[in-house]
């Protein structure tokens, strides 16, 4: 019986989902406390505790360098398949491009206009009669207006590129968030089971003991009931992973049965800079206001340009007239000699409401998007806010779980199971700080998610995933 206890122990030292900084690798510490826990008595003499823990700690840092790299190249990895596959993405940049070809269309000048007329009955001249007509005219619009649609379409490419760096930046956070959804249904899968494995070992006791008639059958039935709501929501922790394993191969647009490797730690750059840096990084980089930017510098130049059509705009002509030759007079001068006319035309905009209004709606428009990038601004600003509170009381809450909650339930697990052989009426009182550990374990790794996906949204904001036109290779 004392054996059996002794293991109990051992699976419950087992349960420890160990963690340096924000998130770790719960394997590597739970072999080396396994291998800790079947230490014989004299070879842990041989070690002083202070010497046991500056190497545990030491070769806990080489296992979670190695596998966070790894973790986070197999992210980004997937990140960039999403890049090169994501139809959303491809339709976005076609868009831009798109955008691109509106520039060589709106700064050439108006096609000229060819005209030809035939004289059905001739208009008789000196020399001649005139037969035939061919005219050519070319308009110009007014001075400038030209370059000023030029840049029109070249500040509206720009904001359709920002576009599509918004929406590039928005699916490689929304992997980002699954990718945080699966390491905490990874973990959750992980530690259900092995409560689950306390739950069937306390089962064996409890079952031992009713059949010693040491306690009553309550104790079984109750262990049952633990084992039983384990083992459903194991399922159902299993079915999630399938759903959201699906949803992240949609990004990558490939088969949604195709295999993700699941991150056993979640990897990140933890930000250093201060509220005012992080304020000023995304003023300056984020997309969505870069966007408006780029509409408030084309709304200006329409403001330009809706002046300049309310100026003259001039064309010249050159006219052919085929003429005759006279037979009814000899050795005439000229005689059937052909006319070269040389034009000038002018458009007047008398009518001045169209053009005043146009300037005014020109304006208005202006204002607009000014006042949209003072409210994103806003926003922005309160996002940031947001996330970095999310970030401290994520962290906050980790701690708590990590130095504190779960080594005091453990510890009171350990007293309750040492007193268990005697006092048969703690068993109840086992299975609730059983499910209070749990719920702690759960959190913590709740805490880990939470602030893995804090410090993305920072990261989502001040466009940190950026990049520019040579970058793509559509």
């Amino acid at each position: 019986m004392r054996r059996l206890f002794q293991n109990i122990e051992s699976y419950t030292s087992l349960i420890k989902l160990g963690t340096t900084g924000s998130i770790s690798s719960p394997k590597s510490e739970n072999y080396e406390q396994f291998k800790k826990a079947n230490l014989s008595s004299k070879e842990q003499k041989k070690k002083s505790p202070l010497e046991r823990g500056f190497r545990g700690v030491f070769y806990m840092l080489i296992i979670l360098l190695l596998s966070s790299t790894l973790n986070a190249q197999n992210l980004e990895s997937y990140q960039q398949e999403a890049a090169q596959n994501n139809p959303e993405l491809k339709a976005s940049f076609n868009r831009y491009l798109s955008e691109l070809e509106n520039g060589p269309q709106v700064g050439a000048l108006p096609d000229p206009e060819v005209a030809f007329a035939y004289f059905i009955s001739p208009i008789e001249t000196r020399v001649g009669p005139q037969k035939a007509r061919v005219s050519v005219t070319q308009m110009f619009p007014w001075f400038g207006s030209l370059s000023e649609k030029r840049l029109v379409s070249e500040a509206n490419a720009k904001a359709q590129f920002e576009q599509f760096q918004e929406q590039r930046n928005r699916i490689f956070y929304q992997m980002e968030m699954i990718w945080s959804d699966l390491f905490e249904v990874e973990q959750q899968i992980r530690i259900a089971e092995e409560h689950l494995s306390i739950i069937n070992t306390l089962l064996e006791v409890s079952l031992s003991r009713y059949e010693n008639g040491l306690t009553s059958q309550v104790d079984v039935l109750r262990a049952q009931i633990e084992q039983e709501d384990l083992k459903t929501q194991i399922e159902l922790l299993k079915d999630n992973r399938g759903l959201m394993i699906e949803r992240f191969n949609e990004f990558r647009n490939v088969d949604k049965s195709s295999e993700v490797i699941i991150p056993d730690n979640l990897s990140m750059s933890m930000l250093t800079k201060d509220k005012d840096d992080l304020r000023l990084t995304i003023i300056q980089k984020n997309p969505n206001l870069n966007k408006l930017r780029y509409r408030e510098e084309a709304s200006k130049e329409m403001v330009s340009l809706a002046d300049r059509d309310g100026k003259p705009s001039f064309g010249i002509g050159f006219d052919y007239i085929a003429t005759g030759e006279r037979s009814d007079v000899a050795n005439l001068p000229d005689n059937g000699k052909d006319a070269f006319v040389a034009r000038a035309s002018f458009k007047i905009p008398l009518f001045r409401n169209k053009y005043n209004a146009k300037v005014q709606q020109a304006e208005l428009n202006l204002n607009t998007v000014q006042q949209d990038i003072i409210t994103l601004e806003n926003k922005l600003e309160t996002d940031l806010l947001t996330a970095l509170r999310d970030r401290n009381d994520a962290q906050r809450r980790f701690n708590l779980y990590h130095t504190k909650q779960i080594q005091r339930v453990e510890q009171a697990i350990n007293i309750l199971m040492e007193s268990y052989s005697t006092d048969a009426s703690d068993f109840e009182e086992i299975l609730r700080l059983q499910r209070k550990l749990l719920e702690y374990q759960l959190k913590r790794i709740q805490a880990s998610a939470d602030l893995y996906m804090a410090n993305s949204y920072i990261n989502y904001l001040m466009g940190v995933n950026n990049i520019s036109e040579n970058e793509i290779n559509y």
